[in-house]
């Protein structure tokens, strides 16, 4: 018996052997080929689920059946199917799905379409060629429209992510390209690293709403690393400080006013620098909703000294109020200003932790240790709680005696620059 199925598969062969030499091509070749190995015992072993199931972090497994096939493990664990090709004189792999998003059926299905699409002379989806920059681009593009704070992502995207990446198509990209900048900066700066990870995860999920991401590709903002929340700074300016800081801003010009503003109202720094005179009217200042942190506008009564400020302003043609800082030709006044008060912070020894926003918090901790009660605090600093209806009557209600504290602040201000406060 075993005698004649040797006979049998020898008598097959010989006529797989026959059929080849009439010089057939393309996959009718191949599957003559396939037959041959399978009827000679020399066909390569199936690969099972199972195989791929066990494919450890950093490894490949190269189907030995259906030429380019191979499934790719990153370093995290993430699977996806490739297909090595040759194609205009260079090697590309591209990237099929991710597993076990795409079965194995699935792949091997995907690889047969895309073979036979490369033997009748069409070209492969153009989809897999698109690079993480230009999924960047696509992003910057929606959040220009869509998110206040498009620029800081942006700038966070093209300073971490895109550097070494920018050309990485989707055929290549892996989920370890887009974790490793995360987790590069989160020890340094786990708020800047947070940032980027929200960034990154609004790259891949406009791309998929735009469709731009090809049918099976698995990798999803879930899968980004977590990254632990910083530890709650509580230092906040103290007399020395604030004197160092009055002095310092004294010679710098339309930067320094504007900080000065900045302490004396409590306001954020977008707020202040974009300032323009049509939001004044006497000594109130409504700060337009689309600058607000709340998105809804905010009413700031001017304090004698913060309208001395805007009277040594006047007499310009510009709308803005520091015109030099709002200057057409340049981008970002507010990078331009917290960049120039880095280096100012320096040469007058203040340390780091004194950034332009902790005058906030020396506003709102001064408040409160001079007695001021909460709403009074959330009303200095657009930090309202109250939503809706009760939104507007707490600012009504509020606005009489958060004009004495801001008033009552800039004093204390005027007293620590005179010295007259220890």
């Amino acid at each position: 018996m075993p005698q004649l199925k040797s006979d049998t598969r020898a008598q097959v062969a010989s006529l797989i052997e026959k059929a080849i030499a009439l010089g057939p091509r393309k996959e009718l070749r191949t599957t003559l080929l396939r037959a041959l190995e399978i009827a000679t015992g020399d066909a390569p072993k199936e690969l099972t689920q199972l195989h791929y199931d066990r494919l450890g972090r950093g490894a490949r497994l190269t189907d030995p059946q259906r030429p380019g096939l191979m499934m790719k493990s990153s370093k995290t664990g993430l699977k996806r199917w490739t297909y090595r090709v040759q194609a205009e004189g260079k090697q590309r792999e591209i990237t099929l799905g991710h597993y076990p998003e795409m079965s194995v059926a699935e792949a091997r299905e995907k690889w047969a379409d895309m073979r036979a699409q490369r033997s009748g002379g069409e070209t492969l989806d153009n989809m897999t060629d698109t690079t993480v920059e230009q999924l960047v681009d696509h992003y910057t593009t929606w959040a220009s429209e869509n998110l206040r704070s498009w620029q800081a992502n942006d700038r966070l995207l093209r300073q971490h992510l895109l550097p070494g990446r920018e050309a990485i198509t989707l055929a290549e990209l892996d989920i370890d390209h887009l974790s490793a900048p995360i987790t590069a900066i989160q020890a340094k700066t786990p708020q800047q690293a947070r940032k980027l990870r929200s960034a990154i995860s609004g790259v891949l999920t406009q791309a998929r709403k735009a469709g731009l991401l090809p049918k099976g590709f698995g990798i999803t903002p879930t899968m980004l690393p977590e990254v632990d929340s910083a530890k709650a700074r509580t230092w906040h300016p103290g007399t020395k400080d604030l004197r160092a800081f009055l002095a310092a801003t004294a010679d710098m010009g339309d930067i320094g006013q504007a900080l000065r503003l900045i302490a004396l109202t409590g306001t954020r720094l977008r707020e202040a620098v974009e300032m323009r005179w049509d939001e004044v009217e006497g000594n109130r200042w409504t700060i337009p909703a689309e600058r607000m942190k709340a998105n809804r506008p905010h009413v700031v009564i001017l304090s004698d000294a913060a309208m001395a400020v805007l009277d040594a302003r006047r007499g310009t043609d510009s709308p803005f109020v520091f015109p030099a800082v709002n200057d057409p030709q340049r981008t970002r006044s507010a990078d331009n200003v917290s960049h120039a008060w880095a280096d100012k912070r320096g040469e007058a020894g203040l340390p780091s932790a004194f950034t332009i926003h902790t005058l906030r918090k020396a506003l709102a901790t001064w408040v409160a240790e001079s007695g001021g009660t909460r709403d009074i605090r959330d009303r200095l600093t657009a930090h309202t709680l109250a939503t809706g209806v009760d939104a507007h009557y707490n600012q009504a209600e509020l606005t009489a005696p958060a004009a004495e504290w801001w008033q009552r602040w800039a004093d204390h201000l005027a007293a620590i620059e005179g010295q007259n406060v220890c």
